[in-house]
């Protein structure tokens, strides 16, 4: 199966940005919003499927949450509703400097690789280090249905769902800077100084 019909890309971009002070999609980074930056990385993979959860940008699909303020699990419960693709590549909109190597190598990594349990597939989430991206990874979309069970029920820690569905980790050696939430306006600074400097 071709990539494009493999892999959506899903970036969730409902957080209400409250540390930032502004809408974190709208921010700029190397010429390009956050979201455009994203698209532009999406577009050199290969990936056709665009959703972004809680944010209208022109020419992609926007998806509101079916369960509203639940935190990014009604992000993904929501878009994976509407996913045409047996996976979707889910990416927050605040991690722009994400290179696109990166995502390369998770997506040859899954491709690779028996992703499942003996009862169903898992998500496959960036790790590097001892830390685990919960918000950066492949994960299957027959996850849906699971993931508004534990809505129903109060349970909405990503974090959890991850651990009591089950996961496989992609190892790889990066920056803790490459895949950091830019979520303050020093964290934001940071990263712009970090993209002068060409680290």
């Amino acid at each position: 199966m071709k990539k494009k019909d493999t892999y959506s890309l899903l970036l969730l971009a409902g957080g209400k940005s409250s540390r930032m002070g502004t809408n974190k999609a709208e921010l700029i980074y190397q010429g390009q919003t956050f979201v455009k930056t994203l698209l532009s990385k999406a577009k050199a993979l290969g990936i056709e499927q665009i959703y972004i959860s809680g944010f209208k940008e022109d020419g992609i699909t926007t998806v509101w949450d079916i369960y509203p303020e639940q935190g990014p699990i009604g992000g993904i419960h929501a878009s994976m509703k509407q996913v045409k693709t047996p996976y979707c590549i889910v990416i927050p909109v605040d991690v722009p400097q994400i290179p696109t190597k990166v995502l390369e190598k998770l997506i040859e990594f899954h491709e690779k690789n028996e992703c499942r349990a003996a009862e169903h597939e898992l998500p496959v989430l960036i790790k590097h280090g001892e830390r685990r991206e919960n918000l950066i990874g492949i994960y299957p979309v027959q996850m849906a249905d699971y993931i508004e069970d534990r809505i129903k029920k109060g349970k909405l820690s990503v974090h959890g769902m991850l651990d009591d569905w089950g996961n496989i980790c992609f190892e790889i050696n990066i920056p803790q800077w490459q895949v950091e939430n830019i979520n303050t306006r020093e964290a934001y600074e940071d990263l712009l100084a970090m993209s002068k400097e060409g680290k």
